[in-house]
């Protein structure tokens, strides 16, 4: 086994290769700010603003290159589409979506417990026809049970 400078081998961990970022400049470096503008503005301007450190975020270049392709006056177009089309209704929408898919869960759980309530209801009448025809009082079946008896013994106590 070979030790490295450190003092540990270099079996024991394997390097991995380096992930190096796509290079984007100039024309190319525009065209992904655009694509990744253009997908940002169907996002909240609260959530997800558009602005440069988040575009720049987005397409993992620096601040500066962005300030260097100039491109500060299309990201606020776009920031501006973005606040016009993202509306209150269209926040209203899909909050209302959301409590429409609510409503149609709890009609299918009604609906599932309305059943087994009736399985319920069915049972407890066969147990009262059953007790009719045997010449049994069905309200002496439901009666309720005596207290146990949990005296202690006499020649427990000590």
């Amino acid at each position: 086994m070979k030790k490295n400078s450190s003092g540990r081998s270099e079996e024991a961990r394997p390097k991995r290769p380096k992930m190096r970022r796509p290079v984007l400049r100039k024309e190319k470096l525009v065209q992904a700010a655009k694509l990744a503008l253009s997908e940002m503005i169907n996002f909240s301007p609260e959530t997800q603003p558009i602005n440069i450190s988040t575009l720049a975020r987005k397409i993992g270049v620096t601040r500066q290159a962005i300030y260097n392709n100039s491109l500060e006056e299309v990201i606020s177009e776009f920031a501006e589409m973005q606040r016009k089309n993202f509306s209150i209704k269209t926040e209203d929408a899909a909050i209302r979506r959301h409590l429409d898919e609510r409503f149609e869960a709890l009609k299918k759980e009604n609906a599932e417990l309305q059943k087994k309530l009736d399985g319920w209801i069915e049972k407890w009448a066969t147990i009262e026809y059953n007790a009719k025809m045997y010449g049994w009082d069905a309200d002496k079946l439901f009666a309720q049970m005596p207290e146990p008896q949990r005296r202690t013994l006499s020649f427990r106590k000590a």
